[in-house]
């Protein structure tokens, strides 16, 4: 605090300087990289903020005086020359981003000392040269995901999408509740395989229920363009519906699809780390909604919930976590 002093001025508005994008799978000579951005119509200084990969310490990398984001511009700080650089001045405990997923911190600062601004991204698995960039969605909020394509010091690309999506969801069917059902799509020219070769690892659907199902490890395959359905049960699912004939089918059993709306999540297997954990990668992640939380602001579709009507994706090679993508039919 500073009582008596006008601090107007002294640090940006909430949201001016974003983490905007960062490389945390490089392998040989490729460094770790992560870039910020400006999204205002003025220039603004962020010599002495701080970057860091740790909440209990915020001030590993301390950004060198003077350097300055241009008004709707970009900076990028690299591993081999910026944050994991010792020979760099303001490298005061050397750091590189996680594979695995982690945390990334852009604190403001001021001779040494933190002020009053913070912007925060985590993030989880990442492919090899795959960087993670933030997405704005047709609600006005942010998504930080998987890129199409890397883009430091200029706009982000289009999210990475596939190659198998979250095509349909059916998690709250009329009369028998085990008849739900998710269908996943190939949306690629070729065949893909639900199971890791390197790894020995099948892909894996979870929600945030807690119920996790494993592909077969007798690898299972999608053709170009087919379809696939995940069932809670199958004989409540084949007593309700009729699937095109030859469509493969799996059940998950126990757990099952939140009615009022959740997270759901296809993944395949990414690294192993120091502790023997295996990591997963998301191919694709759903956050649907039943169109009532709360009551009047939220754009879900309600038919979905329990009229017989389904969540279907309108565009499958579209971004899939944003409700304008979605619709009941």
């Amino acid at each position: 605090g500073s009582p008596g002093w006008d601090d107007s001025g002294q640090i940006p508005e909430l949201g001016d300087i974003v983490i905007n994008e960062f490389l945390a799978h490089s392998h040989s000579a490729q460094p770790d990289w992560i870039e910020l951005h400006n999204t205002t119509a003025t220039a603004i200084n962020i010599g002495g903020w701080f970057l860091s990969d740790s909440d209990g310490d915020r001030m590993k990398y301390e950004i060198a005086a003077g350097v300055s984001i241009p008004d709707n511009g970009y900076v990028v700080f690299y591993e081999d020359q910026h944050f994991g650089n010792t020979g760099d001045p303001g490298c005061h405990v050397p750091f590189a981003l996680s594979e695995n997923g982690e945390t990334v911190y852009l604190t403001s600062g001021q001779g040494g000392v933190i002020t009053g601004y913070t912007d925060v991204e985590d993030f989880g698995a990442s492919e090899t040269d795959v960087a993670f960039g933030r997405y704005q969605k047709s609600t006005g909020t942010f998504n930080f995901v998987a890129m199409s394509a890397n883009t430091p010091r200029y706009p982000n690309a289009y999210p990475k999408v596939g190659p198998v999506v979250i095509s349909e969801i059916m998690y709250h069917p009329p009369g028998n509740a085990d008849a739900e059902y998710v269908e996943l799509l190939n949306i690629t020219a070729a065949d893909v395989t639900l199971y890791d070769y390197t790894t020995g690892e099948p892909w894996i659907f979870e929600d945030d229920g807690g119920f996790t199902f494993a592909f077969p490890t007798t690898p299972v395959t999608l053709h170009a363009g087919e379809r696939l359905l995940l069932v809670k049960d199958l004989a409540a699912f084949s007593a309700t519906f009729t699937p095109a004939g030859g469509t493969q089918m799996f059940a998950w059993g126990s757990g099952s699809l939140n009615n009022g709306g959740e997270q759901i999540q296809l993944s395949k297997p990414g690294d192993v780390d120091a502790l023997g954990t295996r990591y997963y990668i998301r191919v694709d992640r759903i956050v649907y909604s039943d169109g009532s939380h709360p009551v009047g602001d939220d754009p879900w579709p309600i038919s979905a919930d329990g009229t017989g009507d389904a969540l279907n994706r309108k565009a499958a090679a579209d971004y899939g976590n944003d409700v304008i993508n979605w619709q009941a039919a």
